[in-house]
């Protein structure tokens, strides 16, 4: 059927070029991806916002760039992402003199990053995307469920005020680590439970820290511990959404030992 269309529309590309692309946009595209935006009318606590925000329903169907570039479509770049080597190198970044860096998965990282930036002696945060098949990754890329990165917050922290014990129960109060590839609402590869250690000694700690974890937990813990690979930092309008404001332009606090309950979405 594909050849036919070729074909029929060789003739006369300038009147059924634009038929052509629709034909191939829909026939491959991946399946739509649902995405949640917030009600107004309704807050969480800390601990329970990826059960209670609600999301009116967009779905946006995006193709799949990898056939159509092999159908002449698409851009060099496109095709040169798809490498994963780099993807699924390591975290080649520096921390700070002084400093180190720890990386955790836990849902939709806009609330989990403001979380970890009111704990003491963390001095930075940022939040990216991590663990996937592509390189140098968009948010839509993410979004469309094919690249299997994770949303993650890289955390920069001093070790002499911030033990990464402190950094993993913060990691744990965040989220509900036995639903595999969700929290709440938010559903996809990209919204699973993960700790990326940089470290043999931070492996040890999480892979200790989840034992006891699922001593008091009914259900079984789906969190995965892998190597710290890759960091691509997310668009800039993503980092510290929450701090600025979010998306009703409500600034939530960011300050050293803030307990105010986050607004997950803002």
């Amino acid at each position: 059927m594909l050849l036919i269309l070729l074909s029929a529309t060789s003739s006369s590309y300038n009147t059924t070029s634009s038929s052509f692309l629709v034909f191939i946009s829909s026939s491959l595209s991946s399946p739509a991806k649902t995405k949640f935006l917030p009600s107004l009318s309704r807050f969480s606590v800390k601990r329970s916002c990826f059960f209670s925000q609600t999301r009116p329903r967009i779905a946006v169907n995006k193709p799949s760039m990898n056939l159509l570039n092999k159908l002449g479509f698409g851009s060099p770049r496109a095709q040169e992402n798809m490498d994963s080597s780099i993807a699924q190198g390591p975290d080649d970044d520096i921390p700070a003199p002084g400093q180190q860096f720890a990386q955790f998965g836990a849902g939709c990282f806009w609330g989990v990053e403001l979380a970890f930036q009111r704990v003491p002696g963390v001095t930075k945060t940022e939040v990216g995307y991590t663990q996937g098949l592509v390189h140098n990754p968009t948010y839509e890329d993410v979004c469309s469920g094919t690249t299997s990165h994770s949303e993650v917050v890289r955390v920069q922290y001093d070790p002499k005020v911030c033990g990464y014990e402190t950094l993993l129960d913060e990691f744990w109060a965040r989220h509900d680590p036995t639903t595999l590839n969700r929290q709440g609402n938010d559903v996809g590869t990209q919204y699973r439970s993960g700790i990326y250690y940089y470290t043999p000694e931070q492996e040890k700690a999480a892979k200790e820290s989840l034992e006891q974890q699922q001593k008091k937990l009914n259900r079984k813990i789906v969190t995965e511990i892998l190597p710290a690979k890759k960091f691509y930092r997310a668009e800039e309008y993503h980092q510290q959404y929450l701090e600025k404001g979010g998306r009703f332009g409500f600034k939530q606090s960011a300050n050293k030992g803030c307990n105010d309950p986050i607004r997950c979405y803002g």
